[in-house]
């Protein structure tokens, strides 16, 4: 990545806080997770995960990396974008 790119993705990275960083946060620190881990590992309903993941797809801070199937019913697996995993994002 370009170093003016990487600069304003930093820029959009720290820029997001609040719930969406919560979220971020959990995805960091799993490496990859679907909306019903992160509701489990925040206490939050499903409800309140979707938008906030929806919010951190459309910036580009993660991306729908794979499917978990072992419930039934696919799940997206999510994980940080290609650009956000470049950066040394330390939560």
């Amino acid at each position: 990545m370009h170093s003016n790119s990487l600069k304003a993705y930093n820029d959009i990275i720290d820029g997001i806080g609040g719930k969406r960083r919560e979220v971020l946060d959990v995805i960091i620190r799993l490496g990859q997770a679907t909306r019903q881990d992160i509701g489990e590992a925040l206490g939050w309903p499903i409800n309140s995960v979707t938008g906030r993941v929806t919010e951190l797809l459309e910036l580009g801070a993660i991306d729908e990396v794979g499917t978990d199937r072992s419930s039934g019913r696919p799940r997206a697996i999510l994980g940080l974008s290609y650009e956000a995993s470049q950066l040394d994002l330390q939560f």
